[in-house]
């Protein structure tokens, strides 16, 4: 009896096929996965910070009282300064008992700023200004570390006035930045195509934590 199988130039073409189809697809599959990571941490981060500050506000009462000292950024009396042990201590009192952490330490791109590494692989950098200006990056320290495409920023206000200034709103405490500044999602995506600090607004307040088709910048 005669067994007939593949001869090796038919094995060379249907592998040669199948590496073509992966080059074709795998970028579209690392996109779509990329997505549904910075989706899904997004959405985390946001949901947490909120129930740290219900629960905060329950046992130390309106934020407006809460003990942190605002906008050291002219301090210089050391490497990381006062500044960053403000927001350590500040971090740690109102919003750490709710996260998660691997560690925190001063930040690599700045020491003055706190940067607090999570679980999920996520980070924050704060900074301890006016408001405390929060980058989120969805994927840690890992590239390409670009605002709009793994960063994200948002701001906590306790005064009113910052409040009114930044979120747009003096009853919104923790919001995108300068959410102020977009009344539909028509302007918050223009304004994420300009400034990709503003893409947060776009993605939370307006695509519930999602990448939509017309997101400008790929992931």
């Amino acid at each position: 009896m005669n067994k007939k199988g593949f001869t090796l130039a038919e094995v060379l073409i249907t592998l040669g096929i199948i590496g073509v189809i992966a080059a074709l697809t795998f970028p579209s599959l690392m996109s779509s996965y990329n997505k549904k990571v910075a989706s899904t941490r997004l959405k985390k981060f946001y949901s947490t910070m909120q129930q740290a500050i219900l629960l905060a506000k329950a046992e130390y009462g309106d934020v407006e009282y809460w003990s942190r000292t605002g906008n050291l950024a002219e301090d210089e009396e050391s490497e990381t300064s006062a500044n960053y042990t403000a927001t350590l201590n500040y971090w740690n009192k109102y919003f750490a008992p709710q996260f998660y952490t691997l560690k925190v330490e001063p930040d690599k791109g700045n020491r003055k700023n706190l940067a607090i590494y999570l679980t999920d692989g996520s980070k924050l950098s704060i900074w301890n200004g006016g408001c405390l200006d929060i980058n989120f990056d969805v994927n840690g320290d890992n590239n390409p570390n670009t605002m709009g495409i793994d960063k994200f920023y948002f701001q906590f206000c306790e005064r009113e006035s910052e409040r009114n200034r930044w979120l747009g709103d003096k009853n919104i405490i923790f919001s995108p930045y300068y959410a102020a500044s977009v009344s539909n999602r028509a302007s918050a995506l223009e304004s994420c195509k300009n400034n990709p600090r503003m893409c947060a607004a776009l993605v939370v307040l307006y695509d519930g934590f999602e990448f939509a088709s017309d997101y400008p910048y790929k992931l």
